[in-house]
């Protein structure tokens, strides 16, 4: 294992432990206008399931239990959500309810976390 591992896989837990923070806050602490799009019974079992399914990768990053295609999941998804808040930061922060100095900096810090993705799954040929 390089040297570069333990950073990729402390970053990948952060970055998976910080989609389901996230994703508790847009679910359950951000208001909408109007009414809900889907109701409460469906709303709270699935983020709760999503939640979870996010949290196993995070434990998973951190118990070196990675596979080449769990680390090609990682790099997808930390560098779409980090263009995604970059691009939220910059255009329309008020979209999720969110300062754009948050929003830009976790952006970066998920562009980040995607290189250092990148590297340990390269690492783990």
């Amino acid at each position: 294992m390089s040297p570069v591992s333990p950073a990729a896989r402390i970053l990948g837990a952060g970055g998976w432990i910080g989609l389901v923070l996230f994703l508790v806050w847009q679910e359950f602490f951000v208001e909408t206008p109007g009414p809900w799009p889907t109701p409460w019974w469906f709303r709270v079992p699935v983020t709760l399931a999503l939640g979870l399914v996010v949290l196993i990768f995070a434990l998973e990053c951190l118990m070196q239990e990675m596979t080449v295609r769990r680390w090609a999941t990682s790099l997808l998804v930390f560098s779409v959500f980090g263009l995604a808040f970059l691009a939220a930061g910059i255009f329309k922060p008020e979209l999720l309810n969110l300062s754009r100095w948050v929003i830009i900096p976790l952006g970066a810090f998920y562009l980040a976390a995607a290189a250092s993705i990148a590297v340990g799954a390269r690492d783990s040929l």
